[in-house]
């Protein structure tokens, strides 16, 4: 993404049996840690109140990358088992779990922004959609990988999300809104989402791991210890990817990428403790967050004043080493 409405996608590949998780078990490129039992987001966040999400489920303990041939499998591993899909009904069709959530887990979203270049403000500084939150200039990015229980639902919404904002942009910097128009916007978000953002679709899950596959092609190469990672997660909403009818901006209304919101209370469809009136305090459970910085205090730093969202400060492991 290059500004506020062009976060770029790109599908998960397919890769060839060749690409195994075997790799996974060298030494890692690098490993971040973070600390047990700050899976509250800012302090307040509250688990969905239903039997199939424990808290610790999305607590974050680390996240490595590992070298592979065909490019990069990265891992994070969380503080307790990740829960598998069921054969149970989620829906009033009898639709199941295992059968929309098949790549082995279905309770979260892993996102990762990663700064290639190293240069402050070259990139891009928005996350997501549903995310109410912003990237540190200083780590605005390039790539964007989105670990999702379901891939393709997830891309399909992003596209969408995509050509509505262009759409209505357009019309208000112009008299008429023609099948022309719309189909050069349909034609770039399509150019767009061969670059940017990555929704992985090979998964390996054990124990308290989840391993994915991120090929060259996407990153330029294997990752690198010298650039810069911001990495969060989120509960999923497995059925209702996106809500296009929903207003833009950055209201409660807004739409949300396969991520469940935060409200005051608590329930089973959201998060719960959110603070009445308050339409900046981001869903996001967990976050990794350089040495000094509390995750609390950095979930905590929006201005509703100015509609100022928090700006997630990114980690570059090789500094971690000097």
């Amino acid at each position: 993404m290059r500004s506020r409405t062009s976060v770029l996608l790109l599908v998960g590949l397919v890769v060839a049996a060749s690409v195994v998780s075997a790799s996974a078990a060298d030494k890692p490129i690098f490993t971040l840690t973070d600390p047990r039992g700050d899976d509250y987001g800012d302090g307040s966040l509250i688990y969905p109140q239903r039997d199939d999400i424990d808290l610790g489920e999305l607590d974050i303990v680390s996240f490595s990358a590992y070298a592979d041939k065909a490019g990069t499998i990265f891992e994070v591993a969380f503080a307790k088992p990740v829960r598998k899909p069921e054969r149970r009904p989620i829906d009033e069709l009898g639709t199941s779990l295992d059968s929309v959530a098949k790549l082995g887990f279905y309770n979260f979203n892993v996102d990762i922004y990663i700064d290639i270049d190293r240069v402050p403000g070259s990139g891009s500084t928005e996350m997501l959609p549903g995310r109410r939150a912003t990237i540190d200039p200083a780590f605005a990015w390039e790539k964007a990988i989105c670990l999702t229980p379901r891939p393709g639902p997830a891309a399909s919404g992003l596209r969408s999300i995509l050509e509505k904002q262009r759409k209505l942009e357009l019309k208000k910097r112009q008299a008429h809104f023609t099948d022309e128009d719309e189909k050069q916007i349909a034609a770039a978000v399509a150019r767009d989402v061969a670059s940017d953002v990555f929704f992985p679709t090979l998964v390996w899950v054990t124990g308290n791991r989840v391993r994915f596959f991120v090929p060259a092609s996407f990153l330029g190469g294997v990752a690198k210890a010298t650039w810069g990672y911001v990495v969060a997660d989120s509960v999923a909403d497995l059925q209702s990817s996106v809500d296009l009818g929903a207003a833009l901006g950055r209201d409660p209304r807004a739409p949300a990428l396969m991520i469940v919101p935060v409200q005051p209370g608590r329930g089973p469809d959201f998060l719960g403790g959110g603070r009445e009136d308050d339409n900046l305090e981001p869903p996001l459970v967990d976050i990794i967050v350089p040495p000094g910085v509390k995750q609390e205090d950095v979930l905590k730093s929006y201005d509703l004043r100015v509609d100022g969202p928090v700006r997630l400060p990114g980690v570059v492991p090789a500094d971690l080493k000097k």
